[in-house]
């Protein structure tokens, strides 16, 4: 009875320690993407800045007909 004991605790033990492990890797794949959303989001912010500038020095589109015609 008692080697069955330890057996389960050696076994619970083995389970908590690959399950630290998976948790360990897990938040830093995590870190990783807040990384990347956050520079994605600073690359998004400049890009919206620029089209708003263009869009500001930017006369209103002269009256020409498209080409076909």
């Amino acid at each position: 009875m008692s080697n069955d004991f330890e057996e389960r605790i050696v076994d619970l033990e083995i389970q908590v320690t690959h399950q630290s492990k998976t948790i360990d890797e897990l938040s830093e794949v995590m870190s990783q993407q807040w990384q990347h959303i956050d520079r994605l989001t600073r690359q998004l912010k400049g890009l919206s800045d620029m089209v708003v500038e263009l869009e500001e020095n930017t006369g209103p589109p002269a009256n020409q007909k498209p080409p076909h015609y």
